[in-house]
């Protein structure tokens, strides 16, 4: 059976004050990864939408550790941060990179224990970012809306499990990483905000404290 849909069949408009900045990521995330699978699609959102479902060890050493199998098993995409999700909460910070720009270590971990602050699980904003991905899917790609139909059908989706990101997907995307509260990320580097310009993301709103 196919399944055909509207952007209006999809979205709630008065849960969503910046589409065209969330469909950018929905179409980011198209772009840059190439190889998925719908369960990466769901990984990738519910990280960005919910943090860590498991803290990793978040002492010095441990993230030494992580940064040299980073550097052994390095991510195709070959920046200090991506995004997660679309509903601009956190970001993924590739820590070899951060490393290698010079950036402190110790600064890292106190961004990951800001994100023990994050607690609430927005489950409505988490499924309008799912129909939002179905928004943005083009014809092109080899997971379907049904595969996305499918998926729905097949796990708890009323309760929005987590399931990891794919081995394939951390095979070529990376599986030694760090996600860090996006607000707290860039009052601390505003210079990083502009290494996607196709993403906005509004400086001022974070730098105005410091």
């Amino acid at each position: 059976m196919a399944y055909y849909y509207s952007l209006s069949d999809l979205v709630d408009f008065s849960q969503f004050f910046e589409i065209d900045e969330k469909l950018k990521r929905a179409e980011w995330f198209y772009n840059q990864y190439k190889n998925f699978s719908i369960q990466d699609i769901y990984s990738w959102l519910w990280l960005g939408e919910f943090g860590y479902h498991e803290f990793p060890d978040n002492d010095l050493s441990s993230l030494k550790q992580e940064i040299w199998k980073a550097k052994l098993n390095p991510s195709s995409i070959r920046k200090v941060w991506e995004p997660l999700g679309i509903s601009q909460k956190f970001v993924k910070i590739n820590i070899d990179i951060f490393f290698d720009l010079g950036y402190p270590l110790k600064r890292l971990i106190d961004l990951v224990n800001k994100m023990k602050e994050y607690t609430t699980m927005d489950k409505l904003g988490f499924r309008s970012a799912w129909n939002l991905m179905k928004v943005q899917l083009d014809i092109m790609k080899k997971v379907t809306i049904t595969d996305f139909q499918v998926f729905q059908e097949n796990v708890p989706f009323f309760i929005l499990p987590y399931y990891p990101f794919t081995e394939e997907f951390e095979k070529e995307f990376g599986k030694y990483y760090r996600i860090v509260p996006l607000e707290d990320f860039f009052r601390f580097y505003p210079e990083l905000t502009d290494i996607y310009e196709e993403i906005y993301i509004d400086i001022k709103a974070y730098t105005s404290e410091l």
